[in-house]
């Protein structure tokens, strides 16, 4: 028995050492890393958007389904049990009238207690509702793939966006640490120089200011930086305990489309929106759905119509004479029906009916248009954005190179005494927002670009 326990020991011991280990690794937060392509492809995987898109997908797809299914012929069993009392069954049982003999000689159509059993099939030969409830799921067939497609451009886009807005404030937060770095250096010299008497307090302190705004700005960017990974963690549906690392750079294929543009003149760019309505159309699914849905609206307010005009059906029912047995022994009468109605008269339901469904048509028709001018609007705002970004890159490189050269030379004049802390400051700030803006522009410009291809559901180019 002790060699059991001294065998245990170090099992035990072992799993204790272990346990609480696994324990602390379970609560490290998640760490994720992703390139601009894996963010695209984990947001067509798991942004429920997307997923929805396509369940409203599948869902059209077997309403089309269903509605062909409507033409098909339809079979039913059908049974049932009478039971009448006796009163009944005595005034309907006209037999009893009769002379035995005579009564005899007559088959029992009555009883008291009585079964009924029958197959029946019927089948539609002509009905507009019917054929017009296909042409409806045709369309919102067709709606759905591009309300789909739609979703998937719309978040990709979304990705993309995030994704560059989050190396956008990176890349501004890293270059902001640098000059705090900078204040920081010149606050700590100046200090010295203070304690030494060779600055005054009111220069140490123009230091001590411009150290502690640095301080503020970096703490403003880094909030920033949090709330891009933040919609970037929503877009792909990723936990927000989780630690999003963002890798790579621009692509390679969002450079070369950026370039592209910057070869091309304004009456180029401008050109690419100069679509008629059908063109149009075809390039953005947005409007495609839009304009299926339009249809859509049209076909219900025709189905209104279509409920004036008769309807056709054919009917077979193969049964057994009702009698006081279950068992299907009695004679199986055969009958053949081809039935026609036609509305008369509805208490006018059919009429405010159709002209509700009308004003839906008209309602849908100016939606339409509207998403029309809208889709204009948003593209002449993008192509304009382009053109004056792609300008303002150029000019932010052009003020970045002025400001070093301008920092440098004042730099050199403070170290002879020429210049003010103040004047030097000022350069430095110069330089700082010159340098931040161009790469706010250099960012902003691709996206514009991004934004632009989106439009035009070019988006799948570019990763």
């Amino acid at each position: 028995m002790k060699l059991r326990e001294r065998r245990y020991i170090p099992v035990a011991f072992i799993l204790l050492l272990i346990c609480p280990a696994l324990l602390n690794a379970s609560d490290d937060p998640v760490k994720i890393k992703l390139t601009m392509d894996e963010v695209v492809e984990k947001a067509l995987q798991t942004n429920n958007q997307v997923r929805s898109s396509r369940y409203a997908m599948d869902k059209a797809r077997w309403d089309k389904r269903n509605a062909w299914t409507l033409l098909l012929p339809t079979m039913s069993f059908n049974t049932r049990i009478m039971r009448i009392d006796d009163q009944t069954f005595a005034e309907r049982d006209f037999r009893r009238y009769l002379p035995p003999e005579l009564a005899n000689e007559i088959p029992q159509t009555v009883f008291r207690q009585s079964w009924f059993t029958s197959f029946d099939v019927s089948m539609p030969l002509f009905n507009s509702s019917i054929l017009n409830g296909i042409a409806i799921a045709n369309t919102n067939m067709r709606m759905a793939e591009n309300l789909n497609s739609s979703t998937r451009e719309n978040i990709i886009y979304l990705a993309i966006s995030d994704y560059l807005n989050v190396l956008k404030a990176k890349d501004v937060l890293e270059l902001q640490k640098k000059h705090l770095e900078l204040s920081r250096l010149n606050f700590e010299k100046a200090e010295r120089l203070y304690k030494a008497g060779r600055y005054s307090n009111v220069e140490m302190l123009q230091w001590k200011v411009e150290y502690q705004q640095q301080k503020g700005i970096v703490v403003n960017y880094e909030s920033d930086l949090r709330s891009r990974i933040i919609s970037l963690k929503r877009t792909i549906n990723m936990d927000e305990s989780g630690e999003l690392i963002v890798e790579g750079d621009i692509s390679d294929r969002l450079d070369d489309e950026a370039a592209r543009f910057v070869t091309m003149s304004e009456q180029d760019i401008i050109g690419m929106i100069q679509l008629d309505d059908e063109a149009l159309i075809h390039a953005n699914a947005a409007l495609a759905a839009a304009q299926a849905n339009e249809e859509i609206s049209k076909r219900m307010y025709l189905n209104d119509y279509y409920s004036y005009l008769p309807s056709v059906s054919a009917s077979y029912s193969y049964g057994w004479r009702e009698n006081d047995t279950y068992q299907l022994d009695d004679y199986s009468p055969k009958t053949i029906m081809v039935n026609l109605s036609m509305p008369i008269f509805s208490s006018f339901q059919r009429l405010t009916s159709i002209k509700s469904s009308y004003y839906e048509y008209r309602r849908s028709q100016e939606q339409f248009q509207d998403q029309i001018h809208n889709t204009r609007f948003v593209l002449t705002q993008a192509v304009n954005r382009i053109i004056n970004l792609k300008t303002q890159r150029e000019i932010t490189r052009t003020t970045v190179e002025f400001n070093k050269n301008n920092f440098e030379v004042i730099k050199q004049q403070r170290e002879s005494g020429l210049v003010s802390n103040l004047d030097y400051i000022d350069s430095q700030l110069k330089l700082q927002n010159a340098e931040i803006n161009e790469v706010s522009t250099g960012y902003d410009y691709i996206l514009a670009v991004v934004e632009l291809n989106y439009l035009l559901s070019k988006l799948d180019a570019l990763f």
